[in-house]
């Protein structure tokens, strides 16, 4: 066994989802948390943003999380690096996002209530997306 296999942080297969809910839920919890701090549940905005979130949901992140779903249970290692629950290119758009983000929030470039209802925008498939990993989890063989 090489060093490099030694130091990878190695879970059961089976777990790869679990670490996908946790990572997502995080990031939809720091979202949302910073869309409602903008907002201060301002409801028009809030709603606004929750109601982009379901529909962004629905077209893009139902694809995006049975994609990472599909490969996970194809995984072949019985102990994949805890990290693989994500592949390259889902790295390098996270990476992406997670810039934009603090771009956007930090340039002054929108005013505050738009930054609050696109973090929820985003909050809201990404908690929806936490969900389904963990039931797939659940059910994974």
């Amino acid at each position: 066994m090489s060093f490099l296999d030694r130091m990878k942080p190695g879970v059961p297969r089976r777990a790869l989802p679990f670490v996908a809910a946790g990572a997502w839920l995080i990031a939809g919890m720091i979202l949302l948390y910073r869309g409602e701090l903008t907002l201060h549940g301002d409801p028009l905005f809030t709603a606004v943003g929750v109601a982009a979130g379901l529909v962004f949901f629905r077209f893009v992140f139902l694809r995006i999380s049975t994609k990472h779903i599909t490969r996970m249970r194809a995984v072949e290692h019985e102990r994949p690096c805890m990290f693989s629950f994500l592949d390259w290119r889902g790295y390098a758009l996270m990476t992406i996002m997670i810039s934009g983000g603090i771009l956007l929030r930090t340039s002054g470039l929108l005013p505050p209530p738009v930054i609050g209802t696109f973090f929820l925008c985003m909050a809201t498939p990404l908690l929806l997306s936490s969900i389904r990993f963990a039931a797939a989890g659940f059910s994974f063989e």
